[in-house]
């Protein structure tokens, strides 16, 4: 176990194995803080983390491994005509 001051800023130096990482800080309880190292998802990007998304990219690709491209009429897009 370390034993670190916090700074007047409420600022805590971490080890260097720390460095340039995304750290999360939890308040367990009164005088107790967790930090954890690692890579956090965006709240707009958990969506793609799901397993009912997971499972819809799994069938595109299968039917965008079976489909030729082909080219979009841009004039139907825009109105609605086909």
């Amino acid at each position: 176990m370390e034993v670190r001051k916090v700074s007047s800023k409420s600022q805590l130096t971490l080890p260097k194995e720390f460095a340039g990482k995304l750290v999360s800080i939890e308040k367990l309880a009164e005088g107790v803080i967790q930090i954890k190292a690692g890579q956090f998802v965006p709240d707009a990007e958990k969506i793609f983390h799901t397993e009912k998304y997971k499972k819809r990219l799994k069938k595109f690709e299968t039917w965008a491994d079976t489909h030729e491209p082909e080219e979009s009429d841009l004039e139907a897009l825009f109105t609605g005509k086909k």
